[in-house]
């Protein structure tokens, strides 16, 4: 296995040593701690990632590396596991060889030359949690290639973008190319509607989904605005509120339909848009999509306290003739 000890992170321009966390660009092969690599965004050399580059030390710099081998050794060749199938690929590969899953930055380097071929981290840090779709069990004829163009996008370009279960997305995404059928069952977007689509950057989607939602639950709000005696719905008909109902308990399951049966393919339009935005500026690297796409656990929870606030100032807006007696009542009591 190659032996980073002594060489130069080209972040912090620190020397590693034996116990630190590494992990190597699959782009060009350069080293990095693992958090200089993530405080800068992906590798420094991103604007030089091209064909034949490859990143080298300094001659001098990591002597370990340059150690004579002992004559008849094997190579050393730093390899990296599939996290869908666990082959081994050579660390500057995008997909693995065998079942063409993306292959993971920062995933476990293998040392070719064991006989067991089990996994040697390179650091203390454990390797990355299987990916949950397997592409090994996907008949060949079904696989995406990373050569191969979705929308005339490369799937390598694709892959970056999505981030986490790429895999999953572009097999869908190369069945609605091909088939032209935009409904593809989603249970992520169909179970929590508005908050996949935040998690997954798709904001208008997200923004649209939760005003709709809010009109399905009007209904609702106005029965407890009557029960509180709201004077602002004063006059308004039983047999009124009761129409309302169902109409916002349709739209309700309408949302439900539509969102679990077609966020991949808007996911797909979305991702495209971004992409060729992306490329049309200039030559982008995989930190650059991975940026621009991939998920937000932020947005995740800002979309989760967004709708709580939303949904308890609007009881609190229904019911404020109750609120107002209840602290009224406090107040002469003290």
């Amino acid at each position: 296995m190659f032996d980073y000890q002594g060489c130069k992170c080209p972040v912090c321009q620190q020397p590693f040593a034996e116990s630190d966390d590494i992990v190597v660009c699959p782009d060009c092969g350069a080293p990095y701690h693992r958090s200089c690599y993530q405080k800068n965004a992906g590798c420094l050399f991103a604007d030089r990632h091209a064909p034949g580059f490859e990143w080298k030390p300094a001659p001098g710099e990591c002597p370990a590396a340059e150690a004579p081998q002992a004559p008849g050794a094997a190579p050393d060749t730093p390899e990296i596991a599939c996290a869908a199938c666990g082959a081994m690929n050579p660390v500057g590969g995008l997909f693995c060889e065998t079942c063409g899953a993306p292959l993971h930055k920062g995933a476990p380097r293998y040392d070719p030359t064991s006989a067991e071929r089990s996994p040697a981290a390179y650091g203390p840090a454990s390797a990355p949690p299987a990916d949950p779709f397997q592409m090994d069990a996907v008949p060949p004829e079904f696989r995406v290639r990373p050569d191969e163009e979705i929308d005339g996008i490369p799937a390598r370009d694709w892959a970056a973008y999505l981030g986490k279960n790429a895999a999953y997305y572009l097999l869908n995404f190369k069945r609605i190319s091909a088939t032209g059928r935009k409904m593809s069952l989603c249970f992520s977007a169909f179970l929590f509607g508005p908050l996949y689509f935040f998690y997954r950057k798709m904001w208008v989607p997200a923004l649209a989904y939760l005003a709709m939602d809010a009109v399905s639950y009007l209904p609702v709000f106005l029965n407890l605005m009557i029960y509180a005696g709201n004077p602002l719905v004063t006059g308004l008909s039983a047999q009124a509120i009761s129409a309302l109902s169902m109409a916002g308990s349709v739209l309700y399951c309408v949302l439900k339909f539509l969102s679990g049966s077609f966020a991949i393919w808007l996911y797909k339009n979305t991702a495209a848009k971004r992409i060729r935005a992306a490329l049309s500026a200039g030559p982008a690297s995989g930190p650059a999509l991975a940026k621009a796409g991939g998920t937000s656990t932020v947005a995740l929870v800002l979309g989760v306290v967004f709708e709580f606030v939303v949904m308890y100032a609007a009881i609190a807006f229904a019911v404020w003739p109750i609120l107002g007696t209840l602290v009224g009542q406090a107040g002469t009591l003290v």
